[in-house]
């Protein structure tokens, strides 16, 4: 899944279905995340790169590098409890992001690179997708109808650490492209 293209910061539902094919990304895409908030629009959570927007708007994503300026790992770190602390695969899931983003690499792409490693991880995606992709072939229905119900209970806009935070593994459903009609 990470041959496609660089992913972006804590990844959208959106973008890891799709792995960002037919997205249309722009720079600052890549260091910015949108997770759940008291505000009806959510949290905007955003990486520093040294340069800031100009060093974004004129280099390859490749090319950015993560700056410490501002306390960044600690407000995302709070922002992320504060939304999903209550979760029940909270506790499972969030130690292992809180090391890569309080630790995180010099390089933005490696960065969101091992941060798309984890989420994946824990979803099992290596070992289930395969299997679901069948199981989808065979019964179409029933699978849109588990990912309908899943996707109904979360915003696909916002970083997929919601659904595995609220559902675990069972969030690799959300991976899957399946027919919307047969989930209503």
């Amino acid at each position: 899944m990470t041959g496609i293209q660089p992913s972006p910061y804590l990844a959208s539902t959106i973008w890891m279905r799709s792995r960002g094919k037919g997205m249309s990304l722009q720079g600052r895409d890549y260091t910015r995340t949108l997770v759940g908030s008291n505000r009806a629009e959510g949290q905007v959570l955003t990486v520093p790169v040294e340069g800031g927007s100009s060093a974004v708007k004129r280099g390859p994503v490749s090319s950015l590098r993560v700056s410490g300026h501002g306390d960044w790992p600690r407000i995302h770190l709070g922002a992320l409890e504060a939304a999903y602390g209550k979760e029940p695969y909270f506790a499972h899931l969030f130690p292992e992001i809180a090391e890569v983003i309080a630790d995180y690499p010099e390089s933005l792409t490696e960065l969101n690179g091992r941060l798309l490693g984890v989420m994946l991880s824990f979803a099992g995606y290596a070992d289930e997708i395969e299997h679901l992709r069948s199981l989808r072939l065979r019964h179409p229905l029933r699978v849109a109808g588990i990912a309908g119900r899943l996707e109904a209970g979360c915003d696909i806009s916002h970083s997929y650490l919601e659904p595995l935070f609220r559902f675990g593994r069972d969030a690799i459903f959300l991976l899957l492209d399946y027919d919307k009609t047969y989930s209503a």
